[in-house]
C-alpha cells in the first residue's frame, strides 16, 4: 500500500535503471494494488511521481524464482 502522493508503475530493466516513466494510462492507481508473482522472472517497478525514483531511489526489483511445490491456497 502507497499514500497517494506516490504511484507505482511497472516498468521493464531498461525502465527502472533509467527511471523512465511509462504513460500515464499504465500507472496503478487503486492504491491498494495487488500484485500476483505467478511466474518466475525479474519484475521491476517505479514511483513516477517528479523524480522520486531518479532521486530517491523509490523504486524496486523482484526476482521471483521457480518452485517445485505447489502454491499455496488464496486467503478466503
Amino acid at each position: 500500500m502507497y499514500l497517494q502522493n506516490h504511484n507505482v508503475f511497472k516498468v521493464n530493466q531498461t525502465e527502472f535503471k533509467e527511471c523512465i516513466k511509462p504513460p500515464p494510462n499504465l500507472v496503478l492507481t487503486s492504491w491498494n494494488d495487488i500484485i500476483q508473482l505467478t511466474s518466475p522472472g525479474n519484475k521491476w517497478y517505479i514511483c513516477g511521481v517528479r523524480k522520486h525514483c531518479s532521486l530517491f531511489q523509490q523504486k524496486l526489483a523482484i526476482n521471483v524464482l521457480e518452485t517445485n511445490d505447489p502454491a499455496p491456497s488464496p486467503l478466503p
